[in-house]
């Protein structure tokens, strides 16, 4: 059934919660073990919350920061926030101070609520440089080690805080509120290496989720499991999509807990980034390598059936009767087993945030489990494009969704050819623009166009891919443009490759820093007869050295000579989100990855590129 139609964030949050009583309308663990939270408990919890927050000044327009891991409290204080006509201004759990600073500075957040002691400390260290912030709410129970912390749980439990009083004051406030109202100012990395806040709109966000839910199939029926954070607007519009459409919303511990909670709560969809599904196809290819032959044998065949049947069902083709019977046989020894590590009822997943490597798609649609890859930027609420079951194309980002225009602009430098042109976008989901910041906008819009900085292909059929961006694109010295992204998708799913970070502005060849699979290659080692004491050491060893730059050549054979990787440097660590390395949606940050490796790289660049046979050709 189709939900009714709303303009506004909190009037879609009323929507799905007035006149209900939903069982499970959230899931949060508690006490080691997913309990629901009713709709009704969630809509006297917001308003119990808008209700103190009205009390405590805040008014339309009035920014009150969100800083804490995802959590049922994050989502019911965000809707209490929008139900008074305030803005949201999420933060990034792991940001440190200086940054939590700026950004409580900037967006002149006048309170703020954090999850744990930890990170009220971030910002009861700097609340003496912030006079416009005037009270700090903290969720977990327990010290916070400041008596001007309020306990999240008094607030809501609160005597003038419940009843069906604050129930009618939050209609009435709600009422007021506008589509073209601002919802939220989010906080993305800028040129400067300052945070620029994004403007996004009631609309903006809204019109996002009319425009995909045509597109994604869901009902009440099914439970949406949200891991990513919801301090980014992938996750946030998600959750949106998931109450609007009477999906039950369960919040995983942390990332490092989601394979336990996807056992434990058996979702039927959810949002993730590449990386996750990485990392389930690299658990899967450990299982098969140390089973035995017979095993490996089958699974081979069972993947292989897979990748011949599923363009059958995304083509809306019938498959011969042969090769159905091969895939039901298949699903029952191999396909199910894999699935159900995932929680086993997951009918598909929504891949967004970086790019998605087509044989890593096409593995997953092998076994069962369609992942629909989609883009978009915090800039465009976020969806720009997204594959679906009624139009899917491997290799690219699906097609335009309803109501959003893209048209590509002039071929980037003249020498790119088939690497793409710049997406330009405009539609209701797009930013009105960067919060005080005029030279930004100016150059972020052109005719009313938005410039993504993304590069782009249109197929015949509308059916987007992406080629890079923009402003990772470096030049060799030889005159040649490289897109890194394009090279470094080539080692997803790759089986001696965890992370890749390619590299050349101004050199004289590509190289590249690479993270092995350390479950891969130490078993490696060891089976050719390779001590090490470290993983450090193994890293240093030649042989190893020899060995992995093999699997980059392999893997770069079919590319023009100016763009093959002819150096690399392998490291001993992963890049995490706490160095820095990576983005809460674990993106690589090129110049953070750059300058901790800054000595590695030099020395890299020094050594002499070897010449192949290829490249030999065309000197």
């Amino acid at each position: 059934m189709q939900p009714k139609e709303f303009s506004t964030l909190i009037e879609l949050f009323l929507q799905a919660t007035e006149g209900r009583d939903k069982p499970a309308c959230f899931l949060t663990k508690s006490s080691g073990c997913y309990r629901g939270v009713t709709s009704r408990q969630a809509l006297r919890i917001v308003a119990a919350l808008a209700g103190w927050l009205d009390r405590a000044g805040i008014r339309p327009g009035s920014r009150v920061a969100l800083l804490s891991e995802n959590r049922l409290e994050w989502a019911l204080t965000d809707y209490a926030i929008l139900g008074l006509g305030a803005v949201t201004v999420p933060l990034y759990p792991t940001l440190l101070e200086p940054d939590v600073e700026y950004i409580l500075r900037d967006s002149g957040a006048e309170g703020i609520v954090v999850s744990t002691r930890l990170q009220a400390e971030k910002v009861l260290k700097v609340r003496s440089s912030l006079p416009s912030l005037r009270f700090v709410v903290g969720m977990d129970g327990g010290d916070f080690g400041d008596a001007s912390v309020q306990s999240w749980k008094d607030v809501v439990h609160a005597p003038q805080a419940s009843g069906q009083d604050s129930e009618a004051r939050l209609r009435e406030t709600a009422g007021k509120v506008r589509p073209e109202d601002i919802a939220s100012v989010l906080y993305t990395s800028g040129t400067t290496g300052r945070p620029k806040g994004v403007v996004l709109s009631h609309w903006n966000i809204v019109s996002n989720v009319v425009a995909c839910r045509g597109l994604l199939p869901m009902s009440k029926t099914d439970v949406g499991m949200s891991f990513l954070p919801l301090s980014h607007i992938f996750e946030r519009m998600f959750d949106f999509y998931y109450l609007a459409a009477g999906v039950s919303i369960a919040y995983a511990e942390s990332l490092e807990k989601l394979p336990q909670n996807l056992l434990e709560v058996r979702p039927t969809v959810m949002a993730v980034v590449p990386r996750v599904l990485e990392k389930v196809h690299a658990k899967v290819l450990e299982k098969v390598g140390s089973a035995a032959a017979w095993q490996k044998q089958l699974f081979r065949w069972a993947i292989s059936v897979g990748r011949q049947y599923f363009p059958y069902t995304n083509e809306g083709r019938k498959p011969p009767a042969s090769l159905w019977l091969k895939r039901r046989v298949a699903d029952r020894l191999v396909y199910s087993k894999i699935r159900a590590q995932m929680g086993g009822r997951l009918k598909f997943v929504v891949s967004g945030a970086a790019p998605l490597a087509p044989d890593l798609a096409e593995f997953f649609f092998a076994i069962g489990l369609p992942v629909y890859e989609g883009y978009g930027l915090t800039e465009t609420s976020p969806v720009i494009a997204v594959n679906c079951p009624s139009a899917v194309r491997l290799g690219t980002v699906g097609r335009v969704v309803p109501g959003v225009e893209v048209k590509l602009g002039k071929e980037v430098a003249g020498e790119l050819g088939a690497a793409g042109r710049e997406i330009l976008v405009r539609g209701p989901n797009v930013t009105p623009g960067y919060y005080h910041l005029e030279e930004e906008n100016r150059e972020a819009f052109s005719d009313g166009w938005f410039c993504t900085g993304d590069l782009g292909v249109m197929d015949p059929d509308g059916f987007l891919a992406i080629a890079g961006r923009m402003k990772n694109l470096f030049k060799t010295s030889g005159g040649k443009y490289v897109s890194p992204e394009r090279l470094e998708n080539l080692f997803q799913g790759h089986p001696y490759i965890a992370q890749v970070t390619v590299l050349g502005e101004a050199r004289k060849f590509v190289g590249a820093l690479i993270v092995p699979k350390f479950d891969a290659l130490e078993p490696y080692a060891t089976q050719h007869g390779i001590s090490f004491a470290s993983r450090a050491e193994l890293v240093r060893n030649a042989a190893i050295e020899t060995f992995m730059q093999a699997q980059v050549d392999e893997a770069c054979r079919w590319l023009a000579p100016h763009e093959r990787i002819r150096q690399i440097v392998l490291l001993a660590r992963e890049f995490t989100i706490e160095s820095g390395e990576l983005s809460a949606t674990l993106k690589v940050r090129r110049a953070v990855v750059e300058r901790n490796y800054r000595d590695r790289i030099e020395e890299m660049f020094q050594r002499r590129a070897p010449e192949s046979k290829a490249t030999a050709a065309t000197l």
